[in-house]
């Protein structure tokens, strides 16, 4: 099975309308109310293992908002109430300080904070501080796709690429590839690049066969 990176860029920034909900339709819904200003709660911790979605939905939810964090990431002082921050577990124990210092502002101001991690805020490796906060609101879980639902998400993704992708050509994927969603889906934008390359408007195990045939490892040795 192979493993590799693949240089693709997304076919397009991520809509909920293409999240395959799987055991998150409670999650998807409790979010859109939370984007909105329903509800009372205004802090939300949202986990799960990698390629369970996480990132999908924050970027979908909000994308003028959302902040992927990094080792350099800092959050300034920010009068927008609402403010979507992924994978708080990168950030450095400066960019720790700075997020638990928007956190307490906008819990003075009125303002609202959606923030995502691997594990529950008391796992995080985290200043202690700003982890207690994070689990002082609502903290729910995205679980990550089976495979029946993972075939049914790539599927999705086809037709929202505009081709056809059958019930066996999913499966073969999943035998074929790596699981994790991130990793199918950015193969599924080189067979929609295959396709179009063919001519084809369904993508067959015999263009998958030639089409991961053709990927080869970089040269980092992966």
């Amino acid at each position: 099975m192979r493993q590799l990176i693949l240089d693709i860029t997304p076919g397009g920034p991520p809509r909920l309308e293409d999240f395959v909900t799987g055991r998150n339709a409670e999650v998807v819904q409790t979010l859109q109310q939370w984007v909105r200003g329903e509800g009372t709660e205004r802090f939300v911790y949202l986990w799960g293992e990698p390629g369970a979605g996480k990132s999908h939905l924050l970027q979908a939810l909000c994308p003028t908002r959302y902040v992927a964090c990094a080792p350099d990431t800092r959050f300034l002082p920010d009068p927008d109430p609402l403010l979507l921050v992924d994978d708080v577990d990168r950030l450095s124990p400066e960019g720790a300080v700075s997020l638990f210092h928007r956190y307490n502002e906008r819990r003075d101001e009125g303002g609202r904070l959606l923030v995502s991690g691997p594990c529950p805020p008391a796992q995080l490796a985290l200043l202690p501080d700003l982890a207690t906060r994070l689990g002082w609101g609502l903290v729910l879980r995205v679980h990550a796709l089976d495979d029946p639902e993972k075939m049914a998400a790539l599927q999705t993704r086809a037709a929202h690429m505009g081709v056809s992708l059958p019930q066996e050509a999913a499966r073969y994927i999943l035998t074929h590839w790596t699981r994790d969603t991130a990793s199918l889906f950015a193969l599924m934008q080189e067979l929609n690049r295959w396709s179009l390359s063919a001519h084809r408007a369904i993508i067959t195990i015999p263009l998958i066969r030639d089409a991961l045939a053709s990927l080869q490892p970089r040269s980092s040795g992966m």
